[in-house]
């Protein structure tokens, strides 16, 4: 039965980016492996352009096989990298995912879990591999979500507006009644309040990954937010 509080809620839930949102690679010191692009002997800027804007087959699921995956990907760049080195990327690059997953920054779960505590559902959309997600289940993060929305499963990826559907359909609340937060890739800020969602910048991980495109996608936002522990006061001060 629903609380009294609830009917005076505006927002009904929360919905995350999860990577450079709720954990980072970068941010992950311990983590096992070398990160992809020094593997296979190309630049960061190379592989990060052919990982994040010409790779949707990868997202939406047309390609699973990890080797495959990394092919797509490197062969853009440079179509000599043997197929030894795309072995061995690939392999790296699913410990490391796992890894990335099972090891959430401090402090990530305990933000998510008070959020629920203060009544809001939590979801998730992600652009993701199925590689990169691997290792979701049985990760403390899947624990405090009611519903994730994985790109490579769906067929669709952000900015696709069916994604954010997606979503508000599978936690049973209005896209009017969600917050979105996220770093802003894959214009999912700009998206997800196209669907309806009000769009939050965080900067935690942004900050020290790319600074540069922090004031840039701050233009496309009301709120940004600089650790996930502010979304309950932001939601207080909305709520209000």
């Amino acid at each position: 039965m629903p609380l009294l509080k609830d009917f005076f809620m505006k927002y009904k839930a929360v919905v995350f980016d999860l990577f450079t949102t709720l954990t980072s690679l970068r941010h992950l010191k311990d983590a096992p492996g070398r990160f992809s692009n020094q593997i296979l002997g190309i630049s960061s800027e190379e592989w990060s352009d052919a990982l994040f804007n010409r790779s949707r087959e990868r997202l939406t699921g047309l390609i699973t096989d990890p080797v495959d995956i990394i092919r797509d990907i490197a062969w853009k760049i440079d179509p000599s990298i043997s197929e030894d080195i795309l072995n061995s990327c690939a392999k790296e690059r699913r410990l490391r995912f796992n890894y990335c997953l099972k090891h959430p920054p401090a402090g990530v779960v305990e933000s998510l879990l008070a959020i629920r505590e203060g009544g809001y559902k939590l979801g998730l959309v992600s652009n993701v591999d199925v590689i990169e997600v691997e290792g979701w289940k049985g990760s403390d993060l899947s624990t405090c979500f009611d519903t994730a929305v994985f790109s490579c499963y769906e067929g669709y990826m952000k900015p696709d507006p069916e994604i954010f559907g997606l979503c508000s359909t599978r936690l049973d609340v209005a896209p009017q009644d969600c917050l979105y937060v996220g770093d802003g890739g894959n214009e999912e800020l700009i998206a997800s309040a196209k669907a309806g969602m009000t769009a939050v910048l965080t900067s935690q991980f942004l900050q020290d990954t790319a600074p540069e495109k922090v004031m840039e996608r701050e233009k496309t936002v009301n709120h940004h937010i600089r650790n996930l522990d502010e979304i309950l006061p932001l939601l207080g001060q909305l709520e209000g």
